[in-house]
């Protein structure tokens, strides 16, 4: 783990425990597979690649005596690294047989094999855990119930019904708003990389090209010119059709055609999320005054982002703008939210009506301004920024024109 990724792990950790000691929390859980890599440092396969739920917890204690305690099953907490030593391993049995024939393991042996995981076994490790760092009867402990099924919340209530157990979401929301000099250097090279295949693919789109075809070219390019990052989404449109899909059209594009660029490059777990929007030849004046509209609101939203301004206030006068500048019935729940490790692209706090929150130095925010109409299809831009203390600084550097094609 390089000096860097320490550092990011040991703000986390300092950070974490002055929200813990303010909602006097004795512990703080992590179970979903974001904030599981959030607290640890170690991205789960379980949960990652094979996206399985409820398989492992990271356990960071308000005592900052105690190690980050993860809880794994014995088959994937063989990966840990050794160097991860401000962590402590505990692993449970599973199904995947793993044999000790030297003995290495000693008395942690077990050969249990279970069917699946079991989260009893987890939870009652947890417990166990708990207690042994010092963490009384009754104990207030955040654990992301939301995340979790029915099943899982009433095996963690009956393993380790000792303690309190409180919601972590807020906490979580919180910590990860703000973001370390690691993970917003992740963030500037996703950003990078994901204008670099929308560069490289528009030069390949002429009169025929379907959005499998340009799907096909924009996945190429990631691979031979942005280190070989995957996308973590690429949701390309062409023509009038607007809705995201799994299985791209082959329909062949026409003169007067808008092209639309929704994409995200994922590095280190951290994903980009930024938008632009082609035109094949000439777009129609509809098109140019929508986007008209959504370029005055855009620009005005980067405009105004800086330390201190409330996200429901940059909304309202964006919203405005827009609604001003032509499209008098837009209409959306954001203009914009957080960046960073959610599989979902989108993570609060959000430009909302209703978001309170004010923007801070650290903060790395998605601004956008997308429409999508029948008979139009899709425009977009969306940029990433970063909050500085004296106001923000854009990390895209692809033009915001309309380009025609």
């Amino acid at each position: 783990m390089v000096a860097a990724e320490q550092e990011h792990l040991e703000s986390i950790a300092e950070r974490a425990r002055l929200i813990m000691e303010k909602e006097q929390l004795d512990a703080l859980v992590a179970v979903s597979c974001e904030n599981f890599y959030y607290l640890s440092g170690y991205p789960s396969a379980f949960m990652y690649t094979l996206q399985m739920n409820e398989v492992a917890l990271a356990v960071l204690f308000r005592d900052p005596a105690r190690k980050t305690v993860l809880i794994m099953n014995e088959f994937e907490a063989a990966g840990v690294p050794e160097e991860m030593t401000h962590c402590e391993m505990r692993s449970y049995p599973t199904w995947v047989d793993v044999d000790d024939p030297f003995g290495i393991r000693g008395s942690k042996f077990q050969g249990k094999r279970p069917v699946a995981p079991l989260v009893e076994e987890m939870f009652g490790m947890l417990g166990e855990v708990l207690a042994e760092y010092g963490v009384s009867s009754g104990g207030r402990v955040a654990v992301e119930l939301s995340a979790m099924r029915y099943p899982a919340v009433s095996a963690l209530r009956q393993t380790a019904g000792a303690f309190e157990f409180v919601e972590a979401k807020g906490v979580f929301t919180e910590l990860r708003v703000l973001k370390t000099p690691w993970e917003i250097e992740q963030l500037r090279k996703g950003c990078s990389y994901a204008e670099k295949g929308i560069a490289e693919t528009v030069r390949s789109i002429g009169p025929g090209s379907s959005a499998a075809d340009i799907v096909h070219v924009f996945r190429k390019a990631l691979m031979e010119h942005a280190d070989g990052h995957p996308a973590r989404f690429h949701m390309i449109s062409v023509g009038d059709r607007f809705a995201p899909v799994e299985r791209f059209d082959t329909r062949p594009s026409k003169p007067g055609d808008l092209i639309k660029f929704d994409v995200g490059v994922e590095v280190m777990g951290y994903g980009s999320d930024i938008a632009r929007t082609f035109v094949l030849g000439t777009p129609s004046d509809t098109a140019k005054r929508v986007y008209g509209a959504l370029r005055a609101g855009h620009d005005r939203l980067l405009e105004m982002i800086e330390p201190g301004l409330p996200m429901q206030q940059a909304f309202h006068e964006g919203m405005d703008l827009i609604r001003r500048s032509g499209l008098d019935n837009y209409n959306r729940g954001h203009l914009g939210h957080s960046a960073g490790l959610s599989l979902a692209a989108e993570e609060p706090p959000f430009i909302s009506p209703s978001e309170t929150t004010v923007f801070r130095p650290g903060m790395v925010i998605c601004v956008e301004t997308p429409y999508y109409g029948y008979g139009v299809g899709s425009i977009m831009i969306e940029d990433m920024v970063l909050v500085t203390e004296n106001g923000c600084e854009r990390l895209n550097k692809l033009s915001r024109d309309l380009i025609s094609l």
